[in-house]
C-alpha cells in the first residue's frame, strides 16, 4: 500500500505550467531521485510533498502520523542561535529537554538538571545525547558556533544535521550535497543508504545519486514519468523513450517547440560521442604520466628544450608556503602546470583550494617560495560567487553585453544560437533573469564565463545547482577545450570525466599530485578497499571486474557473515556506553565518538564488499 499518493496535480507559475496533472504512488523503502532539468519544477514538487506550497489542483494522500524531515536549498537567515541549538530543534519537544538539560548543566543549575534528568529518563531518551555528537562531529560543526559565524556552506551542513537528527519517515532532500567535502558526502551517501524510510531527492552528483537511488522519477515540462530502477538504468530507459517516435509524439509534441526538440537532439548526439571522449580523456593521462616519468629522469637538459617546456609553461611553483592565523595551508609545495593540462583540486572545507588559486592568480602572497607565471595568460574566471543580476535584463543580453553576435573561437556567433548550446530556447534567451531558477543562473553565468576567449579557465565549484544535461554538456566542452583548466569540485564523476591529474588536499599542508581523476586517486592510494561504496563504475578508466570468485574470494564470502555480526556487537556495545547520561562527563568520550565513527564505516565496508561478492557468487 503506497505511503503517499499524488493525484492529479497541478500547479503553474507565471502562466507556465510546473506540474500538469502529476500522479505517482510512494512506497515505504522507496529512495528516489526526482530529475529535470534546471527550472522544471523540481524544488516546487518538494515543496508541495513538504506542505509548504499547495497545489491549484489535485490532491496529496498520505498515511495517517507519516513524520517528513526537509532540507531545503534556501539557508537560513544570520541570527545567534548556536548550532547546537538548531540541530536539537529538529528533535522537538524531545530536543527542548536535552538543550534545557545541557543549559542547566552549564549554568550549574542542579536541581533544575534533576528534574529534566527525570523527564528524559521516563522518554528513554539519553541516546540522543550522543546522536546529536555524532552527527556534528561527522560533519564538522562546532556545537557552540552561532549561525551568524557559518559561511552559506556550513549553514548548509547545519540544516542538513536539523533534517537528519529526527530520522523521519519521509526526508526530503533538495541539493543536499552543494559545498560539502568528498568526505561529507561519502558518510552522507552512507547514511541514506541505511536510512530504512522513504527518501526523495534533488541532486546533481550522479555517483551519490547512483549509489542511493533504487527509483526515478522524471519530471519534463509539466509531466512526471516514473522510472522503477537505478539512475544508470533511468539514463539508457530514457534515452530509448526519446528515441522512439511513437512515445515522443504522445509525450513530447504537444509541449515541445521545435528548438526543445533540436536541444534533445544536442542531448542525444553528446552521449553517442562519449566514446570519442573517453579515449581523449585517456591520452591526456597518459601523457601526464609521461611527463611525470621524464621529470624523474636524471639527463643533461637541451636547451632547445629548455625553450620548448618555457613557451608551454603556465606556472611554476618553486618550495611556495602559506599560512593564515597560524594554520600552515601549504608547505613547501612545488608544481609545475604546463599549457593544456586539465588539473582537479579536491580536498576537505578550510584545506586551502580556493587559497592555492588566490596564490596562482596573484591575489595572494606566498609567506615563502616564489610563482612563476606565463605572461600570455587570459583567463576566465567561474568562482561561485555569482555576480549580481540586474532581474529585468534580458538572459542574452547578460550574456553577450547587448551585442547580437559574439566571437566564439574566432567564428562570429548568433547570441541565441550560442545559449542553445547551453541548453536555452530562443524563448528563454530572450527572457528577463527574474524568470529563471538557480540553477539556470549558474548554467547562463557559465555560458558568459566560457563566451571569453581564454587560454586559461579556472573553476570553482562550477556544478552546483546545475542538471544532468548541462554537466554532460560542460564536460564535453572542457575535455574538448585546448587551454589549461584548473577546477576545484567534490563531484566524484565530474572529476572522473575531465581532468587528466588531481591536485589532493589533505589537510596540515599535505598535498599530493595523481593522475587521472577520483577514482585512479582512490586506487593509487589503496583506498578503494576503505571506500569501496564511492567507486564510480562509469569511470572512463575503469576495469572490468572478472564475474567468477576465485578461491580466496568464496573463503572470504564464509567468513564475512560472522566478521559482520562481530563488528555490530562491538557497535552495540559501544552504543550503550554512550547512551549513559554521564557518558559526555567522561574523558574519553570523543575518543569513543571517534571509535565508534570508525566502527561503523568499517561496517559497511563490509557490507558493501559481501554483496559485491554474492553478486558474484
Amino acid at each position: 500500500m503506497a505511503e503517499i499518493t499524488l493525484d492529479d496535480i497541478s500547479l503553474s507559475f507565471s502562466e507556465k505550467p510546473l506540474l500538469d496533472g502529476v500522479n505517482a504512488s510512494i512506497f515505504n523503502g522507496d529512495k528516489i531521485a526526482l530529475i529535470g532539468r534546471n527550472g522544471e519544477g523540481k524544488s516546487t514538487l518538494i515543496k508541495v510533498l513538504a506542505g509548504i506550497i499547495k497545489p491549484d489542483d489535485g490532491e496529496i494522500r498520505q498515511k495517517t502520523g507519516l513524520t517528513i524531515g526537509y532540507l531545503e536549498q534556501t539557508l537560513p537567515a544570520d541570527n545567534d542561535k548556536t548550532v547546537y541549538e538548531i540541530v536539537s530543534s529538529g528533535l522537538g519537544d524531545v530536543g527542548k529537554l536535552i538543550l534545557n538539560y545541557q543549559n542547566a548543566l552549564n549554568t550549574e543549575d542542579h536541581d533544575k538538571a534533576g528534574i529534566i534528568q527525570h523527564q528524559i529518563d521516563e522518554l528513554n531518551a539519553w541516546s540522543t545525547f550522543h546522536e546529536i555528537h555524532t552527527l556534528l562531529d561527522k560533519f564538522e560543526l562546532d556545537p557552540k558556533q552561532k549561525v551568524s559565524e557559518l559561511s552559506g556552506g556550513w549553514k548548509r551542513r547545519l540544516m542538513l544535521s536539523k533534517a537528519l537528527i529526527s530520522n523521519p519517515d519521509v526526508l526530503l532532500l533538495d541539493e543536499p550535497t552543494n559545498h560539502m567535502d568528498i568526505n561529507s558526502i561519502i558518510y552522507l551517501e552512507n547514511y541514506l543508504k541505511n536510512f530504512t524510510g522513504i527518501l526523495i531527492l534533488i541532486s546533481h552528483d550522479r555517483s551519490f545519486v547512483d549509489a542511493i537511488v533504487n527509483r526515478v522519477f522524471d519530471l519534463d515540462r509539466g509531466l512526471l514519468t516514473t522510472f522503477d530502477c537505478g539512475f544508470k538504468d533511468y539514463l539508457v530507459r530514457k534515452d530509448n523513450l526519446l528515441n522512439s517516435e511513437n512515445i515522443a509524439n504522445q509525450k513530447f509534441e504537444k509541449k515541445l517547440a521545435q528548438e526543445e526538440i533540436w536541444i534533445r537532439q544536442g542531448i542525444k548526439a553528446r552521449r553517442t560521442r562519449n566514446e570519442g571522449r573517453v579515449r581523449a580523456l585517456k591520452e591526456m593521462r597518459k601523457q601526464f604520466i609521461n611527463k611525470r616519468t621524464k621529470q624523474g629522469t636524471v639527463k643533461i637538459q637541451d636547451i632547445n628544450e629548455d625553450v620548448k617546456r618555457n613557451s608551454k609553461l603556465v606556472f611554476e611553483l618553486k618550495n611556495i608556503s602559506y599560512s593564515f592565523n597560524d594554520n600552515q595551508l601549504i608547505q613547501d609545495f612545488s608544481q609545475i602546470i604546463l599549457k593544456g593540462e586539465k588539473i582537479g583540486i579536491i580536498g576537505g572545507n578550510g584545506v586551502g583550494k580556493t587559497t592555492l588559486i588566490k596564490l596562482l592568480l596573484d591575489q595572494l602572497v606566498p609567506t615563502k617560495g616564489s610563482i612563476r607565471r606565463s605572461k600570455n595568460i587570459e583567463l576566465a574566471y567561474f568562482d561561485q560567487i555569482n555576480e549580481s543580476f540586474n532581474p529585468e535584463m534580458k538572459a542574452m543580453d547578460f550574456v553577450s553585453g547587448g551585442k547580437e553576435y559574439i566571437d566564439i573561437g574566432g567564428k562570429n556567433k548568433h547570441i541565441i544560437g550560442y545559449l542553445r548550446q547551453f541548453l536555452f530556447t530562443g524563448k528563454q534567451a530572450m527572457s528577463p533573469i527574474r524568470m529563471f531558477s538557480g540553477g539556470e543562473k549558474n548554467r547562463l553565468l557559465l555560458a558568459k564565463i566560457l563566451s571569453k576567449p581564454a587560454n586559461l579557465i579556472i573553476l570553482d565549484e562550477p556544478t552546483n545547482d546545475l542538471d544532468v544535461e548541462t554537466l554532460e554538456l560542460l564536460e564535453e566542452m572542457l575535455v574538448e577545450y585546448k587551454g589549461t583548466l584548473i577546477v576545484i569540485s567534490h563531484d566524484r564523476t565530474f572529476l572522473n570525466n575531465v581532468v587528466s591529474s588531481t591536485i589532493v588536499m589533505n589537510g596540515d599542508a599535505d598535498i599530493k599530485h595523481y593522475a587521472g581523476g577520483y577514482d585512479d586517486y582512490l586506487l593509487s592510494t589503496n583506498k578503494a578497499k576503505k571506500q569501496s561504496h564511492a567507486i564510480i563504475k562509469s569511470s572512463p578508466l575503469k576495469k572490468k571486474v572478472d564475474d567468477i570468485l576465485s578461491r580466496d574470494e568464496r573463503k572470504e564470502l564464509g567468513r564475512l557473515p560472522k566478521l559482520i555480526e562481530k563488528k555490530e556487537i562491538e557497535i552495540g556495545q559501544l552504543q550503550l556506553k554512550l547512551s549513559d547520561a554521564n557518558a559526555y562527563k567522561d574523558k574519553m568520550y570523543k575518543k569513543n565518538i571517534e571509535e565508534l565513527s570508525g566502527l561503523e564505516d568499517e561496517l559497511n565496508f563490509l557490507y558493501d564488499r559481501w554483496s559485491e561478492l554474492e553478486k558474484r557468487n
